[in-house]
């Protein structure tokens, strides 16, 4: 039982500061810079030129990445699970 809390008090603490680490960690943004920048950090979906190389970002060879590092994590949860059966 005392595990269980203890996952769950850590899981609730990670929330919180992922939803909003600034006031999570006390820390005051006052800089009107920073404030303006916030919106333009991730950008917006269809922006900036289409990949042309294998190498530019959002190209076949990243899409390709991300789904051999995924199949990959996949093949060893599945690995992992079949051993906790036996």
């Amino acid at each position: 039982m005392l595990r269980w809390l203890v996952a769950l008090a850590l899981v609730g603490a990670f929330a919180i500061v992922m939803i909003d680490p600034v006031s999570a960690l006390g820390a005051q943004v006052t800089d009107p810079d920073f404030l303006d920048d916030a919106g333009r950090i991730i950008g917006s979906p269809g922006a900036g030129p289409e990949p042309e190389n294998p190498g530019d970002r959002g190209g076949y060879a990243q899409l390709l990445t991300l789904a051999v590092m995924a199949g990959g994590v996949g093949f060893i949860g599945w690995r992992v699970a079949r051993q906790a059966r036996n």
